[in-house]
């Protein structure tokens, strides 16, 4: 028997108390507050370019009013039903038909409540009464332990609160501390003889065979247990390929399957094979009858780590991705919410579109930042299809958690909830207990001296001890990046060095930095302070007046978000800096469009050198986990490499080149050496390539200098030729083909005049088939 679902999605009543004054309307669910607040005139833009003060005075509005009724039909013997609310944001009050159900403190759980006894067939209302965070958080004060990203003032009203951490501000993120039934409310009537608890795991893959498990909690209301048989089948689209039963003598239990390969597929992330996935049906009989069905897609891989926190003064370390006993080089992207609004940002990802461009780009692996929120189902059906891998950050960002008992039992209820949600799921790779935590902890200036990283309760105890008990199969890193109490007592002094690392260096010197990183994998990388712009007319207007207003002006103070003027004027002199540099000149306002494309061409090259850098040195480096896919509003400039209507941003050209799963590139393993021309093989097939390598030079006429044949081992690189560099920069397009396909990488030998560049660019588009993409050049 199947579980019933009624969806309680859709037009509801809304009202609130704003300046003495009652509103009400007609507000969607799910659905956030501000567009409702927009259509009755009082918010302008509430995502403003320039202002983190646009909703600041709804900040401690205290009754958002949520209300709708509905009828249901009458409920079967021994069934149960429920409400279920799959997310609100966050703190709120739950009233059904009058009489409270309960309380919500957690915008990143679902909240369920039985409602069998409190509901009728016909008129029953259902009231949600959302708080404001800002005055909830000043009745529940944190440990002096605790500290908001960002440190104290603006963002203080966060510690406390289990919120999305982008809300207060962001260089990535404007400041928006939303409310609303940010995901679907429903009543599901759930049969008295079902599976509720199944975790589906691979433990051992050999040549031959592929050992795996099923963990169940199976419900009844069975007396006896006498008469229970269970039945695991595995299917390939309709296709039963294995059925096995036995008894079954209590409500928990553990079926673990021995699969032949010469049946059973194994799932793969992209490059590396096919991400081939089954349904996996699990079946209770009693007394003969089926009494309960789960079915869900499976992949059979192993996938885990081999990490240790620091590299020592002699270079022994480790942090790298093994799937089914195989190494991986990690080609991947940091994932931000689709939007600053929880409701829409779900909308966007079940979209598809920003998904997709995982692929596109050549992605294995996705990295969900700890700042914003758990995707949906949508998010990991993608991945475990598609063959990307996901790193899953709990959701900390740059904070010091707070310690109390209280605080540290939420949390351990949210992460409890949360990885059984994800376990089953082939893409999940690692699940990591905050984003740069332990920075805070390590030794970052607002930091106590006295505070190490291992005092964090939430990430060493609360967090690690819920995947040990309820995802033993799937690995655990306490934050990103690691910092281990030595290195953070004496930040390297001793030759430690994380194994994992955020790594931002000055972009003038990023390339020297880069060498000199010692880490084995890099979880966040990109230029910092000096962004990529948006080639977009619609996002220009928006902040036109702003840039305008400040292109000349000095470095102004910033306290690290988009909307504040500093931070802009931090971006345009970082900007002008780099542009002197390469270019051997700035440019005015009135050249906004030539500026787009000199700055978006330095801050390509930054993302294509850390990118074939780490592969030519592979394993010396493991991957990459570049910032980031995708802007989560409308931003002129910002890390991202596609803007938030999907446009690609030149960065993002070049990472599609250079995350290509085998490889040809042109690079200098240190800086002032030799180019010289690399094959990089991240599949498990051999390769044997033709390749030609074009130079141009200033006046775009092309020669050949190189070209040969190749053959490359399956995951592995090597040096192909050395080629002599003139004295002059030059634009080198590489060319390879097998089989009848061709692809292309480019390389600059050096840098020259900005006009020159741009033409070099054009000349890349158009062999490397993307001339129309370059909006930069429109």
């Amino acid at each position: 028997m199947d579980k019933k679902v009624l969806t309680l999605d859709g037009s509801w009543k809304f009202s609130f108390t704003f300046d003495n004054k009652q509103y009400q309307a007609e507000a969607p669910v799910p659905g956030n507050v501000e567009p409702v607040l927009q259509k009755l005139g009082l918010v302008d833009d509430y995502l403003p370019a320039d202002s983190i003060y646009a909703t600041e005075q709804f900040d401690t509005v205290d009754d958002w009013t949520y209300t709708t009724t509905f009828d249901l039909p009458e409920l079967a013997e021994g069934w149960k039903r429920e409400l279920v609310f799959d997310g609100i944001d966050t703190i709120a009050e739950i009233y059904l038909n009058g009489e409270k159900l309960g309380d919500c403190e957690n915008m990143h759980m679902q909240y369920r409540f039985d409602i069998a006894d409190k509901c009728r067939s016909a008129g029953n209302e259902l009231t949600v009464v959302i708080r404001s965070v800002d005055l909830w958080s000043r009745a529940h004060s944190r440990d002096e332990f605790g500290m908001p990203h960002g440190g104290m003032g603006f963002y203080d009203s966060q510690t406390y609160v289990r919120k999305a951490r982008h809300q207060w501000g962001w260089d990535n993120a404007p400041r928006l501390i939303t409310s609303g039934i940010v995901r679907s409310v429903t009543v599901e009537d759930l049969p008295p003889k079902r599976f509720t608890d199944v975790y589906v795991y691979t433990n051992a893959v050999s040549e031959s065979t592929i050992s795996m498990g099923i963990s169940y909690n199976y419900l009844t209301d069975a007396p006896s247990l006498r008469d229970l048989t269970l039945r695991v089948s595995m299917l390939d689209g309709e296709e039963i390929l294995h059925t096995a039963s036995h008894h079954s003598y209590f409500t928990q239990g553990l079926h673990r399957l021995s699969l032949g390969r010469d049946k059973f597929k194994l799932w793969w992330p992209s490059g590396y094979g096919e991400p081939q996935l089954y349904t996996m049906r699990l079946e209770m009989l009693e007394g003969g009858e089926v009494t309960a069905v789960y079915e869900t897609k499976v992949g059979l891989r192993t996938l885990n780590t081999i990490h240790t926190n620091d590299m020592d003064a002699d270079g022994n370390g480790e942090f790298v991705f093994l799937v089914n006993n195989e190494k991986v080089f990690i080609r991947g992207a940091n994932w931000k919410p689709l939007s600053p609004m929880a409701s829409e940002a779900d909308v966007r990802t079940r979209e598809g579109k920003a998904l997709a461009e995982l692929t596109n780009l050549n992605c294995n692996m996705v990295r969900i930042w700890g700042g914003g929120i758990y995707e949906d189902e949508a998010f990991f059906d993608y991945c475990d299809s598609h063959g990307i891998m996901v790193w899953q950050d709990f959701m900390f960002a740059c904070e010091i958690p707070p310690t109390d008992e209280a605080f540290c039992r939420l949390v351990s209820k949210e992460a409890v909830q949360i990885i059984k949600k994800q376990r089953n799921h082939a893409s999940m790779a690692i699940w990591c207990g905050d984003n740069e935590n332990d920075q805070n902890l390590g030794g970052w200036g607002s930091a106590m001296s006295n505070q190490r990283p291992s005092h964090s309760v939430i990430s060493r105890r609360i967090l690690r001890d819920a995947v040990l008990h309820f995802d033993p199969y799937r690995d655990y890193v306490d934050s990103s990046p690691v910092y281990s109490d030595e290195y953070a007592a004496l930040r390297g002094k001793d030759g430690r060095y994380p194994t994992e690392m955020h790594l931002y260096p000055n972009s003038l010197t990023f390339g020297d930095s880069l060498r000199n990183c010692r880490s084995k994998l890099i979880g966040e990388t990109g230029p910092i302070n000096f962004n990529a712009i948006a080639p977009n007319d619609a996002i220009y207007e928006r902040e036109k007046a702003r840039m305008e207003r400040l292109w000349d002006s000095p470095w102004l103070g910033s306290n690290g978000a988009h909307q504040n003027d500093g931070y802009f004027t931090v971006w345009r002199n970082t900007g002008k800096d780099n542009c002197l540099r390469r270019y051997g000149r700035d440019f005015t306002f009135a050249e906004w469009k030539d500026y787009t494309l000199a700055i978006n061409i330095i801050c390509a090259e930054i993302f294509k050198d850390v990118l074939e850098y780490s592969r030519i040195v592979k394993w010396s480096k493991t991957g990459i986990i570049w910032w980031s896919l995708y802007d989560m509003w409308p931003m002129a400039f910002n890390y991202s490499v596609i803007d938030c209507d999907g446009n690609y941003k030149l960065p993002a050209h070049w990472i599609r080149q250079s995350q290509q799963a085998f490889l040809l590139a042109a690079s200098r393993v240190e800086i002032g050496g030799e180019m010289s021309l690399y094959a990089a093989n991240d599949t498990l097939t051999d390769h044997k390539v033709s390749y030609t390598v074009t130079a141009y030079g200033s006046d775009c006429q092309p020669r050949t200098i190189a070209s040969g044949i190749v053959s490359q081992t399956k995951n592995s690189t090597s040096l192909i030729q050395r080629i002599a560099e003139p004295e002059s920069p030059e634009l080198w397009i590489i060319r390879w083909e097998e089989d009848g396909k061709v692809s292309y990488n480019h390389a600059f030998t050096g840098w020259t005049a900005y006009e020159t560049m741009r033409e070099w660019v054009k000349i890349i588009g158009r062999e490397c088939g993307f001339l129309d993409g370059i909006l930069e050049l429109k």
